[in-house]
Order: structure tokens, then sequence, then C-alpha cells
């Protein structure tokens, strides 16, 4: 199998869950702000670093960036033997993601309130990784018709 057979369903579920999060938090202030966890963990990784972080939209590109890719490497473990497993864990890990995102804030020391504020934004958190998962789903079956995996 090719790298981008591989590598491509998991940047299309990456990119299409950062896309459903820019969207959202652009219209309301009453869902998940994702990337105030991942600018906080820039900043605290450029200062353990013994270094200035970025500010404002270079901090905000660097989380994006970040994002994007910690996404896509998870993502990628979705593919299955067949479609129907492809899609399971479409569902499954995109789910796990999401909890992770939810669990996992306060442990690394970072605020946890841009996801846990409220059960809706709690929701949409698990919501979110669970559409990236299944697109990653979707797209690797659609690109694997051949059977091979």
């Amino acid at each position: 199998m090719s790298f981008f057979k591989n590598i491509i369903p998991a940047l299309a579920g990456s990119i299409a869950l950062n896309i459903i999060h820019e969207l959202a938090r652009k219209r309301s202030n009453d869902v998940p702000q994702i990337n105030e966890v991942a600018e906080e963990g820039i900043e605290k990784a450029w200062l353990a670093a013994g270094s200035k972080p970025p500010q404002g939209n270079n901090l905000y590109g660097i989380a994006l960036t970040s994002d994007i890719i910690a996404n896509t490497a998870f993502f990628r473990t979705i593919s299955g033997e067949t479609p129907k497993e492809t899609l399971t864990k479409g569902l499954l890990l995109g789910a796990a993601a999401g909890i992770g995102a939810l669990t996992l804030t306060e442990p690394l020391g970072l605020d946890d309130k841009p996801v846990n504020r409220n059960p809706k934004v709690q929701a949409l958190t698990i919501l979110y990784y669970v559409v990236g998962g299944l697109v990653t789903a979707g797209v690797y079956n659609a690109i694997n018709r051949d059977g091979t995996t």
C-alpha cells in the first residue's frame, strides 16, 4: 500500500475535524475551544524549552498545524481489514480521541475549561472527533476499494 493511500484518509479526517471546530467557534461561544488547549500547550512547551512563546496569529498557526499533524497521526490507526471494521474503528477511535481531549487536559497541566465547561461543550468535543474518525474511515474505504489494506 502506498504512503498516500495510508495518509490521505487520516489527513482528510483531521482537516474535517478542524474545519468543523473553526466554523463552530467563529459562530458561537458555547462550543469547544480546542485551539485554546493547543495554544496553552505550545506556550508551556516553549517556556519549558527556555524560549519566548509565539504570540497571536503565529501561536494560532502553530497550534492549528500541530493539531492537524497530531490528529493525522492518530487517525492513521483507523484502517481495518474490512470496510465495516474500518468504519467501526473510525467511530470508536474518534470517540476515544474526543474523550481523551476531555480527560487528559487537566492531568497534562492544561486548562480544561475550553472543552469541559458544560455538557454541551463536552458532547460537541467528542462529536467533532467522531466526525473526524468517520471521515477518515470513509475516505480510507473509498480509496482502498480494491480490498487491499
